[in-house]
């Protein structure tokens, strides 16, 4: 009995530590996956898949900047040491065909009626390009194109 009450409070507050982080930074609202993470100064940031670990990786001071939930796990000296008071960030921070997404500097990228604009992937872009107008429209809804404003 003694070790089923130790293994049910040692499940609680394994739990516990994920509850805080139970959705993905940069696919809100995808739950995460414990095995999906990165390791920044000693802290594991937890995501939904290896698509989120890899965008993390290749960008990791600009999503700490970009994503409250993200900051909030690191500390004003950590940040200064990840270089995260030097970067600039986007003015859209959304992709406009998966506006759950956080885009980055480093995305892929389409010039449309003289500005550019930041999507998740490749298949992002290749949707907006089957009917641009009609992707527009939806982001500027949501207000996921604030370089049109």
């Amino acid at each position: 009995m003694k070790n089923i009450t130790t293994l049910l409070i040692a499940l609680f507050l394994a739990n516990s530590l994920f509850a805080a982080e139970e959705t993905c930074a940069l696919m809100a609202g995808d739950e995460i996956d414990t095995e999906e993470f990165s390791e920044v100064l000693g802290k594991k940031v937890f995501f939904c898949c290896g698509s989120c670990v890899k965008a993390f990786d290749a960008n990791t001071a600009y999503y700490i900047k970009a994503v409250p939930a993200l900051a909030k796990k690191f500390s004003d000296a950590d940040q200064k040491k990840l270089g995260v008071d030097k970067v600039k960030l986007l003015d859209q921070r959304f992709c406009p065909i998966y506006p759950e997404r956080v885009v980055n500097p480093n995305s892929k990228t389409l010039e449309y009626k003289g500005k550019t604009i930041y999507f998740w992937s490749s298949s992002a872009q290749r949707r907006w390009k089957k009917d641009p107008e009609k992707y527009f429209k939806a982001a500027m809804d949501l207000g996921n194109l604030p370089q049109y404003k």
